[in-house]
């Protein structure tokens, strides 16, 4: 069931930072064990060692995105909002398989931990010790659209979500691996991982970049956003060039935009808005 279309604008919030980072499957053994970046908060020994791949490189996204941050701040208070797309599918592949030849004894009980739909945004939670709430959505590939009405859904009068700011994560493989009978991939995928902080706009006021819920001016989108054409609009509208404002279309009937504060967009050229094109 979809989210009912708003017919106005809904309250702005305000995304303090961002950063978009990927890996190959191959490079996810030494990104478990890998320090974190000198700005960022460490992480527990070897606290990734269990987890899915969309789950490591969500983490190293977060941690990439604190790094940016002036002023760290205190992340107690955060929730995180995690949107992956077709996550766990190795893990569970590998299980089936396993399954099949040795019975349930051979299955690791950290599937239902590592490779569930709550698992990233729980990971994330935990790794940084946040004590807002964490939730899973999506899953599917309506994974960016869903996260981000997720987060504004956050921030809305009366949700009482007893947070001050959400990380939203939404986390995706560029092309679907590809897996051997006993679900082992036989390519090298690329896992990709958007992590925003967001707050409500009143509290952030050295964020450049706002996100808000609109209407469609027209009809829903079919296919799926992209998830590298949003991040690259996140890096052009934070740095004060041309584009002023990019919106997803969600398939319910909503858009959704991220836009520049008037005073990252107030120099140079005249400002752009573009929709965000669907993914064919």
């Amino acid at each position: 069931m979809h989210p009912p279309i708003p017919t106005s604008r809904q309250p702005d919030c305000a995304i303090r930072c961002h950063a978009f980072f990927e890996a190959r499957y191959s490079e996810m053994g030494r990104l478990r064990d890998e320090p974190s970046p000198p700005a960022a908060p460490p992480l527990p020994a070897r606290f990734l060692r269990h987890c899915d791949e969309h789950t490591v490189t969500a983490v190293r996204a977060v941690l990439a995105a604190i790094a940016t941050l002036d002023a760290k701040g205190d992340f107690d208070r955060c929730g995180v909002i995690a949107a992956p797309c077709q996550a766990g599918r190795i893990a569970t592949a590998r299980s089936l398989a396993q399954l099949r030849v040795g019975g349930g004894v051979m299955i690791s009980p950290h599937i239902v931990p590592q490779c569930s739909l709550h698992s990233l945004a729980g990971a994330v939670s935990v790794a940084l010790g946040m004590h807002g709430p964490h939730i899973g959505v999506g899953g599917g590939p309506d994974a960016l659209a869903e996260g981000l009405f997720a987060a504004l859904s956050l921030f809305q009068p009366g949700a009482a979500a007893g947070c001050n700011a959400a990380w939203v994560i939404v986390t995706e493989w560029a092309t679907e691996p590809l897996l051997d009978t006993t679900g082992a991939p036989t390519d090298d995928p690329l896992c990709r991982a958007l992590a925003m902080l967001v707050a409500p706009a009143a509290v952030a006021d050295q964020a450049a970049l706002t996100l808000s819920l609109h209407a469609a001016a027209g009809d829903a989108a079919e296919a799926t956003a992209d998830l590298v054409a949003f991040a690259r609009a996140l890096d052009m509208c934070a740095s004060g060039s041309a584009l002023a404002a990019w919106s997803v279309t969600c398939p319910w009937g909503a858009q959704i935009r991220v836009a520049a504060r008037p005073l990252a967009a107030a120099q140079g050229t005249p400002p752009v808005d573009m929709p965000l094109r669907a993914a064919a």
